[in-house]
């Protein structure tokens, strides 16, 4: 039988015409689309944000994770050499598990279990050092884009020597409302190498609030103490001890009211109590700075009177996308060392870098918006060292402070 090669096959006439083509492509967008949304129910459980750091003490720390679906998982922890089970609280897909009875300033080796199936390999994370040891930490902000930047400068804080004992955030770490389906490619992937090992300390910056004005996400994601200003939020004004400091952490997104009534009050008495040697606090907006916001007024009105009271050493913020540094400040006025506050802006976490506007402030000692970078603070006795890291490795700036020995007559405060 011969074959006519003139005449077209009906199959040959639908394939080729353009809606049948269109009618193909959505029928496997949709195909595909569903299959998406049914992964987590079919393929096997498995951890798809975290494990996380958090409330570490010098005798346990708290650990939280995502999983793909709701699960009944455990943790096992390496404890003088025997596997201690311990059964993590579940709500929904997030998990968590409070490990007590260690020993300070330890390493403990740690596996996330479900069933006969280990969801992570081994891990570890360390309790916190006691006082009068040397110790370390990281600061930085408005880290929340994904962009190339972030995730390079999350390898290089990975990469750091020494190791940080702890990480403090600034403020911004999901842009653009803090929207809980960002957390995952704006927060534990560029960190995933640090957040299983190193207690993380978030700060509520002006991009974790939504459309609505809630920070529920944020909320959600981190566990820290409940020690602020009572009435305003257990998450998201708090204080913790790590060795020899105390580190206040305020959600500045609130109105001046709030700040002066309810918040200075709490920081004065949080900061007025004995024993820390060394003294910090953390919030997003700066009362100085020479970048391209302006300096914030209600902060500056309500919280610096009260920094300057009780004497902090360093005050740490973010906002203006850049690292800052000023002089030792006091009623806004440059005063001598130990007599002011010193001020660190640093923001170069990752977002876009923000260049200045006029000429800078007097007070401003050192700047820089060319580079992303982050804050190594090191404290060894009565020496504190700060370096800021640009992405590659150089030092943008190191600063020295030195206190007086214990039991020495502190300087006052002001013009001599």
């Amino acid at each position: 039988m011969a074959f006519n090669r003139d005449v077209p096959t009906a199959l040959s006439r639908a394939a080729a015409h353009p809606r049948a083509v269109l009618l193909w492509v959505i029928i496997l967008l949709v195909v595909a689309i569903c299959l998406y949304a049914a992964a987590p129910w079919i393929l096997p459980i498995r951890i798809n944000e975290g494990p996380l750091v958090q409330m570490a003490s010098e005798d346990g720390v708290t650990l939280v994770w995502y999983t793909t679906r709701p699960a009944a998982c455990r943790v096992i922890v390496t404890v003088a050499g025997e596997d201690r089970t311990q059964d993590a609280a579940t709500d929904g897909r997030r998990n968590r598990v409070r490990i007590n009875g260690l020993e300070p300033g330890r390493g403990y080796a740690y596996r996330i279990q479900l069933g006969n199936r280990y969801l992570t390999d081994e891990l570890a994370f360390q309790t916190n050092r006691t006082a009068g040891r040397r110790y370390n930490f990281i600061v930085f902000g408005d880290s929340g884009r994904g962009t190339k930047a972030q995730y390079s400068l999350a390898a290089d804080m990975t990469r750091f020597e020494p190791r940080p004992d702890f990480l403090l955030h600034t403020g911004d770490l999901i842009y653009s409302d803090g929207e809980r389906c960002k957390f995952g490619e704006r927060f534990f992937k560029p960190y995933r190498y640090l957040l299983p090992r190193i207690n993380f300390w978030p700060c509520l910056g002006n991009h974790e609030i939504d459309q609505d004005g809630n920070a529920a996400a944020y909320q959600e994601v981190f566990e820290v103490p409940d020690n602020g200003p009572e009435g305003l939020g257990e998450d998201l004004n708090y204080w913790f001890d790590y060795a020899s400091s105390r580190i206040a952490v305020i959600d500045t997104n609130v109105d001046e009211a709030i700040l002066g009534e309810k918040v200075a009050p709490w920081l004065r008495a949080v900061m007025a109590e004995p024993g820390p040697r060394w003294k910090f606090v953390a919030f997003h907006h700066p009362p100085y700075t020479g970048g391209k916001y302006k300096p914030d007024e209600r902060v500056r009105r309500t919280l610096v009177p009260v920094i300057e009271e009780v004497g902090l050493d360093l005050v740490f913020t973010g906002h203006d996308h850049s690292y800052q540094r000023t002089k030792p400040l006091l009623g806004g006025q440059i005063v001598a060392p130990r007599e002011g506050v010193v001020y660190i802006i640093t923001a170069a976490g990752g977002a876009t870098l923000y260049e200045p506007k006029g000429a800078l402030p007097d007070y401003v000692a050192v700047l820089d918006y060319q580079h992303y970078s982050f804050t190594h603070v090191t404290i060894d006795g009565d020496e504190l060292t700060l370096r800021q890291i640009a992405l590659g490795g150089d030092i943008l700036d190191e600063f020295r402070l030195s206190k007086p020995p214990a039991g020495a007559v502190p300087r006052e405060r002001g013009p001599q």
